[in-house]
C-alpha cells in the first residue's frame, strides 16, 4: 500500500495472503482505525459489503478479495488502514496487517526566497529567508549554494511581517511536480547531495523553533480550518571568496514533500566591487594640493 498519496488520486489498498491447503477463505475485512468500511465474504451474495465512513468512497466494481479501490483521495481519508483475513472452519485462523496512509496537499505555488541585498562582498554576512505557502505536511526546505546543498535545518514558525501570500511571478520562481510514475516512497539519495564543509563558508545554524499553540492557531485561521501549515527557513553565513563563481553567487531554496512535490526559488548575487571613482578622486585632490604649493 502506498504510504503517501496526492489529493484527488485513486488509492488502491492491497492485502496479500495465502491459505494452507486444507483451509478455505471465510472473510476479508478492511478497517480504518477501529471502523470497518469494506467486507468480502465468498459464501455470501453479493460477496462484498460497504459500510459508510467519512472520507472513504469505495469503487465496488474494482474491489475484490485481495484489493480495495478508493476514489478521489481527500484529507479526511488519511489514517491507519488494517486488513483482517480469516480462514473458514474449523481453524478460523485470522491474520491482521496494518499500514498508515497520508494524504498530501501540495502548496498552491512555489517557495519565495528573499534577501535584503542584491550584492555581497567577501567577509559580509549573507542572510536570506525562504517561505512556502501552506501544505500538508509542511514542505521540507533546503538551501543550495552554486548547486551544492547546504547542510542546514529548516524550521516552521509564524510568518515574518514582510511576507505576503501573493503568488510570485514565474520569472522569480519555478514549481515542478514530479512524474506520477515514481514509487511513493520517501526519496533520499546521499550520492546526489554535495554538502559544503566549514572551510568553504562560516555556517551558523539557526535553532529549530516551533511556535506556541497560540501562534499556530493564528496561522491556521489565516489559511483556513485545516491542518495545512506554511514553512519558513533562514540561511545565514559569512561570504568567502570561494563562494563566488565568475563574480556571482547563486542561492537556491528547494521545497519538497517526499518525492511527490518539488519547487524552487533562486537568487543570484553579484560580488561587491570597489568604488574606483572615489579612489581617483582622492588622488586628484592630492595632485591639486601639490600644484597649489
Amino acid at each position: 500500500m502506498a504510504a503517501f498519496v496526492l489529493v484527488g488520486e485513486t488509492v488502491t489498498l492491497e492485502c496479500t495472503w495465502q491459505l494452507e491447503e486444507e483451509e478455505a477463505l471465510y472473510s476479508v475485512k478492511w478497517y480504518r482505525g477501529r471502523e470497518e468500511f469494506y467486507r468480502y465474504i465468498p459464501k455470501e451474495l453479493p460477496h462484498t459489503r460497504v459500510f459508510p465512513l467519512p472520507g472513504i468512497e469505495v469503487d465496488i466494481s474494482r474491489s475484490g478479495a485481495r484489493r480495495v479501490v478508493l476514489q478521489e483521495a481527500t484529507p479526511a481519508m488519511a489514517g491507519r488502514f488494517r486488513c483482517e483475513v480469516s480462514a473458514d472452519a474449523p481453524t478460523f485462523h485470522t491474520e491482521i496487517r496494518s499500514a498508515p496512509l497520508e494524504i498530501v496537499e501540495t502548496p498552491e505555488w512555489g517557495p519565495r526566497l528573499v534577501s535584503d541585498r542584491s550584492w555581497y562582498g567577501v567577509g559580509s554576512t549573507l542572510r536570506a529567508t525562504c517561505a512556502s505557502p501552506p501544505s500538508h505536511p509542511p514542505v521540507n526546505l533546503t538551501f543550495a549554494l552554486n548547486g551544492r546543498e547546504i547542510d542546514m535545518d529548516s524550521f516552521v514558525h509564524e510568518l515574518p511581517d514582510w511576507f505576503k501570500w501573493d503568488p510570485p511571478l514565474k520569472s522569480d520562481t519555478t514549481t515542478t511536480e514530479l512524474p506520477e510514475d515514481l514509487n511513493l516512497n520517501i526519496f533520499h539519495d546521499d550520492n546526489n547531495i554535495q554538502y559544503l564543509d566549514e572551510t568553504y563558508i562560516n555556517l551558523h545554524k539557526e535553532e529549530i523553533r516551533r511556535p506556541p499553540k497560540e501562534s499556530l492557531r493564528q496561522v491556521i485561521e489565516r489559511t483556513g480550518a485545516d491542518d495545512r501549515l506554511p514553512s519558513v527557513g533562514e540561511v545565514v553565513f559569512v561570504v568567502r571568496h570561494e563562494a563566488f563563481e565568475r563574480g556571482t553567487l547563486r542561492l537556491t531554496c528547494i521545497a519538497s514533500i517526499y518525492n511527490l512535490y518539488s519547487g524552487r526559488s533562486e537568487l543570484i548575487f553579484d560580488i561587491e566591487q570597489p568604488e574606483v571613482a572615489s579612489v581617483l578622486g582622492v588622488r586628484n585632490s592630492a595632485e591639486e594640493s601639490s600644484l597649489a604649493c
